[in-house]
Parts: structure tokens; sequence; C-alpha cells
């Protein structure tokens, strides 16, 4: 009896020995890398080094979506690197736009879920922008992760578009950006004026004006930006440009590059509705 406890016990402990995990911290510096990776070498990587562990993408995906979970509770437990089959067939269909918050933690969890079911990848996730493929969400959770790197918290929304089009570059050259932004800031404020070719015409315009203005030269320079329109003291619909940075969005700086005051009322965009997005 005694020594079939023993066995028990000795067989108990060489599988937790055999139990591999990575710890939370780990996972989030691995995220700018694949990030970056996705970007710069337009697929998706193999395998990812996490810590000392080398593990697939498939495990990878499981990986970030089980920290995303756990960081949103405000848990930095380590992940168990299971063994996990790629997606058969993977398939997608999805718009541009951006997901909530509440959204991409919920797909987290039907994705571990799966997983935890299948052993496997599951062919797409759907969202409320349509169907994401593997591949895509590697690269939409290594955003949010990275985000949380350099943020300390995870991003309020997320972009997500075509896996297709993630080939092309969509936060565009740093300097080229600096340049619009000073350019713009030069225009001064005026009412009646609109839109872009009015602010140009006129050297005036309002916060439409510019935000046109904004828009259609970051988009002109392959920059992903978008239009928010919301209601603030003094309007019901005054616009701004975000632009797309690191895997998060961003209002335009107005203040540090000097633009007209009645262009710098930011406060209330993350409430705001898209009015154009590129």
């Amino acid at each position: 009896m005694l020594f079939a406890i023993v066995m028990a016990f000795s067989i108990s402990a060489v599988s937790a020995a055999n139990t591999t995990t990575v710890d939370a911290n780990s996972v989030v510096k691995s995220a700018d890398t694949v990030k970056n990776y996705v970007e710069t070498k337009k697929a998706v990587p193999t395998t990812v080094t996490v810590g000392s562990k080398k593990v697939t993408s498939a495990q990878y995906l499981y990986i970030l979506s089980s920290t995303v979970t756990n960081l949103n509770k405000n848990s930095k437990k380590s992940v168990t690197v299971k063994t996990i089959a790629k997606a058969p067939k993977p398939v997608e269909n999805v718009k541009t736009g951006t997901l909530s918050k509440s959204e991409y933690i919920e797909l987290a969890g039907k994705i571990t879920t799966f997983v935890n079911t299948n052993g496997r990848l599951p062919n797409f996730i759907t969202t409320s922008k349509g169907n994401m493929n593997p591949d895509n969400l590697i690269y939409t959770y290594s955003k949010i992760v990275a985000f949380y790197k350099t943020n300390n918290r995870l991003p309020n929304t997320v972009s997500v578009k075509s896996w297709s089009t993630t080939k092309s570059t969509s936060e565009g050259s740093p300097a080229t950006i600096d340049a619009i932004f000073k350019k713009a800031a030069k225009f001064g404020y005026g009412s009646g004026i609109s839109n872009a070719e009015g602010i140009e015409r006129y050297g005036r315009g309002d916060c439409w004006a510019m935000s046109d203005y904004l828009y259609k030269k970051l988009k002109a320079a392959k920059v992903k930006a978008r239009i928010v329109q919301y209601s603030t003291a003094y309007t019901s619909n005054h616009r701004s440009v975000q632009y797309y940075k690191n895997g998060a969005w961003f209002d335009v700086p107005y203040r540090t590059y000097g633009f007209n005051s009645m262009f710098n009322n930011t406060a209330a965009s993350r409430y705001g509705r898209i009015i154009a997005s590129c």
C-alpha cells in the first residue's frame, strides 16, 4: 500500500516537472518583436521565442490570448505551453475598423476555450468586423500586448483590417508625419471654410477643414488615420484627427505643434464617432 502511494506521488511529480510554462513578462516582451516582424516581413513567424522557450505560431496565439485575459484581470500568472495544431482550413472576411476592449477580451476567451476543447486553432473567430483568421489574430493580439508593454495598460480599442491588406504600410514615416503636422499648424482658424481645398486656398478654416486636410495628407502618405466627431463645450460636432502608431490610435498633437487653439480640444475624442477612416 505504501509502495503504491510512493509510486503515485513520483508519477505526479514527474508530470508536474515536465509541464512547460511561460511567464507574463516574457510574453509582453515578445509581442513587440512579433508585431514588428509582421509589419516588416509581411507574414507571421513560424516560431516565436518567449523567454527561453521557442513556441509555434499556433501555441503563441493561445499564449497571447491567455495573457490578455489574465492582464485584464490584473494577473500576470504564467501560461502553460500546450501542444496545439494549426487551423486546418483558415478563412477570413474582415472589414477595416476597430474592436473595443470588451470585444477583444471576449474573443480572447473564445480562442482559448476553442483550443482547450479541440486541441487546435479555429479556422476563424467571428468578430463585429467579420471573420478573422489565425494569422490576423496573432497580429492583432501582438499589437494589444505591445501596447501594454509601452503603456502598462491594455488599449481601449485595437484596429483591424483584412489580413490581405495588413501587408501595406499603415504607420508611415515619422519624418513625413512630422512634416505634415508642421505645415498644417501654419493654417489659421476661420469659420465658414470646412474642407481641405478651402483651408489651402485661404490659409484658414474651421475644425472640419483642418480635419479634412490632415486626413487627406496622412492618407496620401499611406498613414492609417481617421476623423473623429464628438461634442465639446463649444459645439456638438467638433472634429479632430487621430493617427495610428505603435498598435494604437493617438490624437494629432495639436498643442505640441502650435496649432491654433480652436483645433486643440481633443479631450472627448475617445467618445467620438468615426467619420472617415483609411
